[in-house]
């Protein structure tokens, strides 16, 4: 194994190998000889080798007012890696303590700071139809809110595969007899009207594509889904962003 390496593996850059590797084979010098020998800025290895001394692995002394830095025995290598390895066996010891506060921590300020997961890909919009109805039945909830954008010029250029999960989505919602009360943004080209509607045999038919939306409330957690080329999913739990949009389409009409 060469020497630089070692030195690298040890966590020492590659410039802080050389000036260990050149004070070795030029014995007790001045900061100013290393620098030179390296090809490297004096005040830069002047820090380097004060480091070095921190570390165990060189000594120093002082003559005429000029320090001299040196490596009075290579086994300080050794004894350098056997302190490292002490350290991390104590800080192993320590995980156990430190994994039971940062869990206690997280449980304490979780409800605080929402959660938000986003994907974008086709594989993925599976996935989040899977959630959406995992979470619903595992909850045991009769009915969700749907907010979708239903416009004709994004309905020009549906997206097959979108639409089967969808399609899959609402009729396991239907066969479990889960109600989805469903806001829609209409017309043609612009949403211009807003109209609540009741039922779940239509649904199938919305747009799946250009960047016709999806926003899915269930409780406390609101799912957004963008359909493009490359759809878009967003899962947020935050009770207060759920709280707010069931107080918003509760006041619609």
């Amino acid at each position: 194994m060469h020497f630089k390496k070692f030195f690298n593996d040890l966590g020492f850059s590659e410039k802080e190998s050389l000036i260990f590797l050149n004070l070795y084979k030029l014995g007790t010098q001045p900061a100013s000889i290393i620098a030179k020998y390296s090809n490297l800025e004096r005040t830069y290895v002047y820090k380097v080798l004060l480091k070095l001394c921190d570390e165990n692995l060189i000594s120093v002394t002082t003559k005429n007012n000029i320090k001299y830095f040196f490596i009075s025995d290579l086994s300080l290598i050794k004894k350098y890696i056997k302190q490292k390895q002490d350290s991390y066996k104590k800080l192993e010891n320590d995980y156990q303590n430190i994994e039971t506060e940062l869990i206690q921590f997280n449980k304490k300020y979780n409800f605080d700071i929402p959660k938000i997961t986003i994907y974008d890909s086709l594989e993925w919009l599976k996935n989040i139809y899977d959630d959406i109805y995992n979470y619903v039945i595992k909850k045991w909830y009769l009915s969700i809110k749907l907010f979708a954008s239903n416009t004709l010029e994004a309905a020009w250029n549906t997206n097959d595969i979108a639409k089967r999960y969808r399609e899959d989505f609402f009729s396991k919602l239907k066969e479990n007899q889960i109600f989805v009360d469903t806001f829609l943004w209409n017309w043609i080209s612009l949403m211009e009207s807003l109209w609540r509607v009741k039922g779940i045999d239509w649904l199938n038919n919305l747009p799946a594509a250009n960047s016709s939306i999806n926003i899915i409330i269930i409780w406390s957690i609101v799912y957004i889904i963008i359909f493009k080329d490359v759809p878009i999913w967003i899962r947020i739990d935050s009770e207060e962003l759920a709280y707010s949009m069931h107080f918003i389409f509760e006041h619609l009409n």
